[in-house]
């Protein structure tokens, strides 16, 4: 299907109507070309349609910039990179590389394929980013909602790089991520109950899936930000993030703003956001 001149492959309806509001917002926030700006799109990681990523780069010929890898949201059974070029102009105008890949999605493709997509889309980058200009050993991994807790999960688990050095990963920014899968009794027609009908390929994976419980082996500079009124989920494991990890600041930095679920990212389309202040912060204080 084609919207705002995008050719986008097709998707269920979103089981919500924010959800479907946010992404009509982030299509039409993302659709024009911005002064200055060169966006490569649909570059192929993988032969499936969905492993592909679109890259926007300063147009002024400089090289070896940071690399910002913006993975999207969609409860990890929906989502299109072509929600997360709202984020360019924000991004190139401090120097920097946006790049958005996608991922395969859920319920076809279970946990922990978001994970492994996007580290085999890491290793594509850094074979090709030089060619705009991006340095290969200068990432920077974030991601909005699932999109923040598949960032997460690679930040946490350095032994699934197999295909890319580690050491390339220079921070993580989720943003409103889902950092805690556990439910005891999620309520039928929730969203905590599609985690363990569509996503995960065993309930038993809530707990290895959980960023949250995994949070001693952080090791890269980790910005959390997320919304005072966001979901209680995102809300509640992103505080116990910070409980745990407010003895470390040189690793962990948090923000809590003013806006809801996806209220967060939205709020991006503003170039002068904070959230691209921290970011800036996180680089300079990485070199």
């Amino acid at each position: 299907m084609t919207l705002l001149n995008f050719d986008l492959d097709p998707q269920p309806p979103l089981p919500f109507h924010a959800a479907a509001l946010f992404a009509a917002q982030a299509l039409a926030a993302s659709a024009g070309d911005w002064p200055g700006v060169r966006s490569i799109r649909d570059v192929a990681f993988g032969p499936d349609r969905w492993q592909r990523f679109d890259v926007f780069a300063p147009d002024t010929g400089e090289t070896d910039r940071d690399v910002v890898i913006f993975l999207h949201g969609g409860g990890w059974t929906h989502g299109y990179k072509e929600w997360c070029g709202l984020m360019a102009p924000g991004i190139t105008a401090r120097g920097a590389l946006l790049v958005a890949p996608t991922y395969r999605l859920a319920p076809e493709y279970r946990y922990p394929t978001a994970v492994l997509d996007t580290l085999a889309a890491i290793a594509a980058i850094r074979a090709r980013v030089a060619e705009w200009g991006g340095s290969p050993d200068r990432l920077f991994l974030g991601g909005h909602s699932a999109g923040g807790h598949v960032a997460m999960q690679a930040a946490l688990n350095p032994e699934l790089w197999s295909d890319a050095p580690f050491d390339a990963l220079k921070g993580c920014l989720p943003l409103s991520g889902i950092l805690d899968l556990r439910h005891p009794a999620p309520p039928p027609g929730s969203l905590e109950a599609r985690v363990y009908e569509m996503v995960l390929a065993d309930p038993a994976q809530d707990v290895e899936a959980s960023p949250l419980l995994a949070l001693e082996r952080l090791s890269v500079p980790t910005h959390f930000c997320w919304g005072a009124r966001d979901s209680e989920r995102v809300r509640q494991s992103n505080q116990a993030a910070r409980d745990l990890l407010e003895g470390k600041p040189d690793l962990a930095s948090f923000h809590c703003v003013d806006a809801d679920h996806f209220g967060t990212q939205l709020a991006l389309i503003d170039p002068g956001h904070r959230w691209y202040h921290d970011l800036q912060t996180m680089r300079d204080s990485t070199r």
